[in-house]
């Protein structure tokens, strides 16, 4: 089944996302590094209850599947239209690309500044130093932790490139529901094992190994199989599917609150919640696709900019945080010094993420456009548009 066609020209809602998805895990980490802002508010609003605002910042950590929803999307057209299979070589190497180089440029950064900030850099991830050059991270047999805690994501995204051109081949002979039921069999599949094999009363020190690849599989074929879904129905269809996904996504969001106590003690919401979450957020990215009006906005340039740099808000956001904590750990323990936080490591981030984005990332991946003679990612969707 051929992809669609319009899934090669440039979306700047969709492309916005990324940058919403990155703020968002800006954000749940500012409240995790500086509480205070956040434990005043609550003060204010029922607790556990999606009346509280400081839920959606502890709920920021979402962009993370809303990141691997957009890979599946985007990068597997490109598979399904034969646009990356006629070398395997190039298709690989330009994802290298796009990840490797600017992980380099952040270990360097702060193994100059570690000397700078005590404790910046831990003796453990000195010890495995060539492991975090390789993001050889939360991976057998070592298992080393990263050194910033968000690359954890980055060695599940690697993985999903390494078997992306084998699903293009698989889905030219496999109908795409199949391979989207078969991705939640396995999902759930290895998610249930963890969760029954793990002896502990304390399931978080296995969220590594539970949500490895093979854990959110099914959040990478969500974004894959939308390739295959029809591009044009209706502005009602679309703001139905739109608000059946948001109250999907808030119904799983009050269960989580609902069963805090008992999340990471052996419910077994912890096989299932993340996979529903995952649908959620993929009704969303679908409706969103043609958006509606009042969606519009989402294209607008400042969002479509924080696309260009998400990956730098991401890599870049929770070292900043963890290095004023680590200078100053006293002085963030009132609500407006935690917002103060916030002013200062906002742009400070930004402006990180704009130096790897413009001197790093974009480079090259133009590198590879001249070199491999096609366009790099971004420069092609808005070269299509």
């Amino acid at each position: 089944m051929a992809v669609q066609q319009q899934f090669h020209t440039f979306n700047p809602v969709l492309h916005s996302l990324r940058g919403c998805a990155a703020v968002a895990v800006l954000l749940f980490h500012w409240e995790q590094h500086f509480p205070a802002g956040g434990h005043w508010l609550q003060q204010h609003f029922p607790a556990q209850t999606l009346l509280d605002p400081t839920i959606y910042i502890g709920f920021g950590w979402m962009g993370v599947p809303l990141f691997f929803i957009l890979s599946g999307w985007l990068l597997g057209a490109q598979v399904i239209s034969n646009k990356a299979m006629f070398s395997l070589r190039r298709f690989w190497l330009r994802r290298l690309l796009r990840i490797y180089p600017a992980v380099w440029f952040e270990l360097a950064v702060l193994l100059l500044l570690a000397g700078l900030i005590p404790g910046l850099i831990t003796p453990a991830a000195y010890g495995t130093l060539p492991l975090q050059f390789l993001l050889w991270i939360n991976l057998p047999p070592a298992m080393a932790e990263p050194l910033n805690l968000v690359w954890w994501t980055l060695p599940v995204e690697l993985g999903f490139y390494l078997i992306l051109p084998l699903l293009g081949l698989i889905s030219r002979a496999v109908d795409w529901r199949v391979m989207l039921v078969g991705a939640l069999v396995i999902t759930l599949s290895w998610r249930s094992w963890i969760f029954l094999t793990a002896n502990t009363a304390n399931l978080m020190p296995t969220l590594p190994v539970m949500d490895s690849l093979i854990g959110v599989f099914f959040t990478f074929m969500l974004g894959f199989s939308m390739n295959f879904l029809s591009l044009n129905p209706s502005a009602r269809a679309r703001r139905i599917i739109f608000w059946f996904g948001a109250i999907l996504l808030l119904a799983l969001m009050q269960w989580q609150l609902t069963l805090n106590d008992v999340y990471w003690t052996g419910h077994w919401i912890l096989v299932v919640w993340t996979p529903m979450v995952a649908l959620a957020i993929a009704l969303l990215v679908f409706s969103l696709r043609e958006p509606t009006w009042e969606w519009r906005w989402l294209g607008s340039k400042v969002l479509v900019w924080l696309g260009h740099v998400s990956f730098g808000i991401y890599l870049w956001h929770f070292q900043v945080m963890r290095a004023l904590v680590l200078l100053w750990p006293e002085l963030w323990s009132t609500p407006s010094m935690s917002l103060l936080a916030l002013i200062i490591s906002l742009p400070a981030t930004l402006a990180l993420a704009a130096v790897s984005y413009y001197c790093i990332e974009r480079p090259l991946m133009s590198w590879g456009k001249d070199r491999f003679n096609v366009a790099a990612p971004e420069q092609s969707l808005k070269q299509s548009q």
